[in-house]
């Protein structure tokens, strides 16, 4: 389980979307941890608010956990580039 004291947590994998026990979040207190939310997934893979999620939360989830982070994507095309020219 995440809480805001943890160090690290586990990847957001496609199958999250069944029971969502790979990344649970505390709600502090006594109450039950929760899945994160689409939303939250997109932007732990870095993909801004803007970005419009237009399937469902299962497809998201997915779809999320089957994606490269956007950071990672610009990093490496910024130096593909650099070498190409």
């Amino acid at each position: 389980m995440f809480t805001q004291n943890s160090s690290y947590t586990n990847t957001i994998s496609a199958r999250y979307y069944k029971d969502g026990s790979e990344i649970l979040i505390s709600q502090g207190d006594s109450r039950n941890p929760r899945k994160i939310t689409p939303r939250e997934a997109a932007r732990l893979q870095g993909f801004n608010d803007n970005f419009k999620i237009v399937v469902s939360d299962l497809q998201a989830y997915k779809q999320f956990g089957n994606s490269v982070s956007v950071p990672v994507v610009r990093s490496i095309a910024k130096k593909l580039v650099y070498y190409l020219y």
